[in-house]
């Protein structure tokens, strides 16, 4: 789960905003010109993007302090990471995952997400261990990861298969 923070305007500032980030001159500025509209606290979300973008959002108060209790802050985490997987998948939204799999590749991957092993795959499919085991090889290599694990969450992820 993403490290979030409670904040508050300039004046008032809470011990969940690390130093190093709120007594920066940028952060005064954005604070300040974040009061000139009613905001004055509110709980943000940091994220990190698997292609390495940041981004941070934000749910401002026009209150003078944001209390929340530890449940509302793991919903909004959740709302957060929800906006920011949606935004991710809304960007990477293209063609070119179409042809990085086969249809047997995505086949292998979609038993493998379902728990079988390559020998259980390979009775299900009608072919040899060896021959399930080189589609899942080449599906790794495809997503550049290490194990057979990671290709099925970048697979699902890239809506490439739907276990």
């Amino acid at each position: 789960m993403p490290q979030s923070m409670v904040f508050a305007s300039t004046r008032q500032r809470l011990s969940e905003v690390p130093a190093k980030w709120s007594d920066t001159e940028g952060s005064r500025r954005v604070a300040g010109e974040a009061t000139e509209f009613g905001i004055w606290s509110g709980f943000a979300v940091p994220m990190l993007s698997i292609h390495h973008w940041q981004s941070v959002l934000s749910f401002a108060s026009s209150a003078k302090s944001c209390t929340l209790s530890p449940r509302h802050q793991v919903q909004l985490v959740t709302m957060a990471v929800y906006a920011g997987m949606s935004i991710q998948a809304l960007a990477d939204d293209n063609d070119d995952d179409e042809g990085v799999l086969t249809d047997r590749e995505k086949e292998v991957l979609l038993w493998a997400a379902a728990g079988k092993t390559s020998s259980e795959t390979s009775q299900i499919l009608g072919l040899t261990e060896r021959t399930v085991k080189w589609h899942s090889t080449r599906a790794r290599e495809a997503f550049g990861v290490a194990t057979t694990t990671q290709a099925v969450v970048e697979a699902v992820r890239r809506r490439l298969i739907h276990p």
